[in-house]
């Protein structure tokens, strides 16, 4: 990826001098920086409204990449299978056995009809059109009036299958025959989520929403990749959020890219506020009104003081996590993985999202997914079934969400208009920022080289 430095920097103190400040040992996984520049040129309009881009990342990008599917917590017995679908491929992902998962391709080899059209439990995958029926491991099990079909090898009339890899309690498929190396395609994550108490595989899904929105798949991934739309779309939060001191970080050579968002100190695009109102700022969205009574131990900082109470509350409920940085605590650490999942980090939240394309160019999916630590000696139910909301919904009818319903909203509220006016643009397309929107032009960069026909490394 090329380098280009930037012409100015962000506000300070940066993420690195807020480490520098704290009173525990800080991971090396995050003082491990991404430093690459991606040059600052519009994003063609027309990837997020061509019918025929659409149609090329239907060809090039989905049969080929690697995306996760489900968790492992959501098939956790024989028979258990989740009907995976983006755009007009579609699978059942399936616990063959305790020690294998399979994502059997979704369509009867008979005629062709789905084999299901929802997620559950089976004992075998019969056909609702003739009734051909295949083994949980897609070994053929029975075809109808055999004697009309001497010409089908029961030994090869199996159901084929997409490449199947696990990392984090995530089921990951690529449909691809010849995948690129799973661990090519993880990169540095598994580094990185070794860092003490990250490690996803140890949490369970509690929560699964899954909204539909009117915009391209892209666009709604774009608006939770950087921070910069804080200060106009999140206003509330410009009293404890510091969206301009955010690190973006892009890695050389990587399609993995990160950001960490500092919590517990003001925007710098508000007004100045002192450390007693940051901090109740802070409480508010748990507290409501009752955070106008707290006040500021002596002597701590708003930051300081926001993480103190996070990690004493987390040890109440069993969570080791004395030696957690105040950065681990609070702060947003979000990973982007290519081409459509984002994952948090640390344990400032337990979020997951998922984009997916929809069947025409202006709609997609977002999901957004729950991750709960869990405490010795305790259990977290899983969501086994996703809550399904339209376009038109409220995140509020997802109570599970709690107050992050409200922020989903206000993000919402964005993003069919940023189709309509993609399609309105009389420009190119976008001007981004050099510094908070590289990760988006970055994702672009990827994006091209994945479809490229000598892909797939950016």
């Amino acid at each position: 990826m090329a380098q280009l430095q930037p012409a100015g920097h962000p506000p300070e103190p940066s993420i690195q001098a807020m480490l520098d400040a704290e009173t525990r040992p800080v991971p090396d996984v995050l003082r491990d920086c991404g430093t690459a520049r991606v040059p600052a040129r519009p994003i063609d309009r027309a990837r997020y409204t061509s019918p025929s881009f659409a149609a090329r990342e239907a060809a090039r990008l989905w049969p080929r990449a690697w995306q996760m599917a489900c968790r492992i917590e959501d098939i956790p017995e024989p028979g258990d299978y989740v009907v995976y679908t983006v755009g007009a491929l579609s699978f059942l992902v399936t616990r063959v056995s305790s020690t294998e998962i399979a994502a059997h391709v979704n369509a009867c080899l008979h005629r062709g009809r789905m084999l299901r059209e929802a997620d559950g439990h089976a004992t075998e995958f019969r056909c609702p059109f003739h009734g051909f029926s295949w083994n949980l491991d897609g070994s053929c099990r029975s075809v109808v009036n055999s004697w009309d079909f001497p010409h089908v090898d029961r030994e090869t009339f199996r159901l084929p299958r997409a490449h199947v890899a696990t990392w984090g309690g995530f089921v990951f498929i690529n449909p691809s025959p010849e995948p690129e190396p799973f661990d090519g395609f993880l990169e540095f994550l598994p580094a990185h989520y070794a860092t003490r108490g990250w490690d996803l595989s140890a949490r369970v899904k509690a929560v699964h929403v899954r909204k539909h929105h009117r915009c391209n798949w892209k666009v709604a991934l774009e608006a939770f990749i950087e921070s910069f739309h804080v200060t106009e779309t999140h206003r509330s939060a410009m009293s404890y959020l510091g969206d301009a001191m955010t690190q973006y970080d892009v890695w050389e050579g990587a399609r993995t890219t990160r950001m960490i968002s500092p919590r517990g100190l003001a925007s710098p695009n508000g007004p100045p506020r002192s450390e007693e109102e940051v901090f109740r700022a802070g409480l508010r969205p748990a507290l409501g009104a009752a955070a106008d009574a707290m006040e500021l131990p002596a002597g701590q900082t708003a930051r300081a003081a926001l993480a103190d109470m996070r990690r004493q509350a987390l040890m109440a409920e069993g969570l080791d996590v004395a030696d957690a940085t105040d950065c681990e605590l609070i702060d947003t650490i979000q990973y982007h993985v290519f081409p459509n999942l984002v994952l948090w980090a640390g344990w400032g939240s337990y979020l997951v999202y998922r984009f997916l394309p929809g069947a025409t160019a202006d709609a997609c999916t977002m999901e957004i997914m729950f991750l709960l630590p869990v405490a010795p000696g305790k259990t977290v139910q899983a969501a086994r079934e996703a809550r399904d909301l339209g376009p038109d919904d409220s995140h509020g009818l997802a109570p599970e969400l709690g107050g992050f319903a409200a922020v989903f909203d206000e993000d919402m509220s964005n993003l069919a208009a940023l189709q309509k006016g993609l399609n309105a643009m009389a420009t190119t397309g976008p001007v981004t920022g050099l510094v908070q929107e590289a990760r988006i032009r970055h994702f672009h960069a990827c994006l091209d080289a994945f479809m490229a026909e000598d892909g797939p490394r950016p």
